[in-house]
């Protein structure tokens, strides 16, 4: 009887170490998912744009999403949304040519307020 009562208890702490450890693991997947690496092409192509005048900053915020800090030198000041709409059309164009794939590009002065957005497929 003690026996039993032993074999039980072992088994249920085995079941819940089991079980964290699944929990973590998944927890562990969810949070790589979240990340990703540039390709070479895309490395490229952030350095083009960074050397490019009245590009403050660019970061990709996934994939397939490329945000573009600007200056006055870009698109005026105050902000003329037309002129940074066609620069986000240009930059998403040249950068589906340059890259082979397809991207939106987001250009903004403050992260708060996106001035333009252009999206480019196959």
């Amino acid at each position: 009887m003690m026996n039993e009562i032993k074999i039980k208890q072992n088994l249920t702490v085995l079941i819940i170490v089991q079980f964290i450890f699944c929990l973590h693991i998944l927890a562990d997947k969810a949070s790589a998912a979240d990340e990703f690496s540039l390709t070479a092409s895309q490395k490229h192509f952030t350095s083009i744009l960074r050397g490019l005048p009245g590009i403050m900053s660019v970061s990709w915020e996934s994939p397939v999403s490329l945000w573009i800090r600007t200056s006055s030198k870009a698109v005026g000041s105050p902000p003329n949304t037309k002129k940074a709409q066609n620069l986000a059309k240009t930059l998403a164009e040249r950068g589906k040519t340059a890259m082979r794939q397809p991207l939106c590009v987001h250009i903004y002065q403050t992260k708060s307020k996106e001035l333009a957005k252009s999206c480019v497929f196959f």
